[in-house]
């Protein structure tokens, strides 16, 4: 669990670092680039679509994670919405609130069924 934790909080710092020198560098208007990249079914598209199947696959697990709450929906919409900014951290507090647990870190509030 100490390297897990400790690939989340490196994660955070790398992802939070580049968004904002890309905001600084290139602006903020990152779905523009995304989508027209997107667009162009080359290589980069291949590997946004593969991100945004990941993200959305994420965004299900965690829904189910906290019940279908709207907590669960919230963070659900926040996977895909903001990436690894959200779900670096989340899964940063989650190992701690799961006591490094495994098994509830996955099933979350399935855990005791």
């Amino acid at each position: 669990m100490t390297l897990l934790r400790a690939f989340l909080v490196v994660s955070t710092l790398l992802i939070f670092t580049v968004s904002i020198y890309a905001i600084v560098t290139r602006g903020i208007n990152f779905p523009a680039v995304y989508f027209g990249d997107l667009l162009k079914l080359d290589w980069r598209a291949q590997f946004n679509t593969d991100l945004l199947i990941f993200l959305c696959l994420t965004a299900i697990w965690v829904t189910w994670r906290e019940g279908f709450t709207p907590k669960g929906f919230l963070f659900g919409f926040l996977c895909p919405s903001v990436g690894a900014m959200f779900v670096c951290p989340y899964l940063l507090l989650a190992t701690y609130k799961a006591n490094g647990d495994p098994k509830e870190l996955l099933l979350g509030v399935h855990t005791d069924k």
